[in-house]
């Protein structure tokens, strides 16, 4: 794994975007259209990275009213302000690069205690996701072996 490449274990499966001004119901369409996927990734109009959504944001801000005290005073707010995937989305998100090393991704992930995280290119334009039933696919497929010297 050490010498592994992020992009070595991207799928062929594009990552789920919207832009900042898709409405929240787009947003929980595009969560649906792909039951593998628990993140929706915010991008501009060139695809560059801007936020994520996390299902579990998604569904918090469907069921706000439903569920009174589960939220602090900000998030509540937030909740209940938002108006588009830009409102949504969290803003300091982690990703990483296609060419960083997968030690480094799935340092980054157990980090910020994240299953999903997106994949950019230099100019944070987003090309993947990567997610831990992927790295663990690729473990139990022997595809993280060192090779021998």
């Amino acid at each position: 794994m050490r010498n592994l490449e992020v992009k070595g274990l991207l799928s062929s499966s594009q990552p789920s975007l919207v832009t900042a001004a898709d409405t929240l119901f787009e947003v929980a369409a595009k969560l649906i259209e792909d039951p593998t996927t628990r993140e929706v990734y915010v991008v501009d109009d060139v695809k560059r990275f801007i936020g994520v959504i996390p299902l579990r944001r998604l569904v918090r801000f469907v069921f706000a009213s439903e569920v009174p005290g589960k939220h602090s005073a900000t998030e509540m707010l937030e909740l209940v302000s938002a108006e588009c995937a830009g409102h949504l989305a969290l803003k300091k998100s982690a990703y990483v690069h296609s060419d960083d090393l997968l030690a480094h991704a799935v340092e980054v992930m157990f980090r910020f205690d994240l299953n999903e995280i997106p994949v950019v290119d230099a100019d944070l334009v987003v090309v993947g996701c990567l997610n831990m039933l992927e790295i663990l696919a690729a473990w139990h497929a022997g595809k993280l072996d060192e090779p021998a010297d």
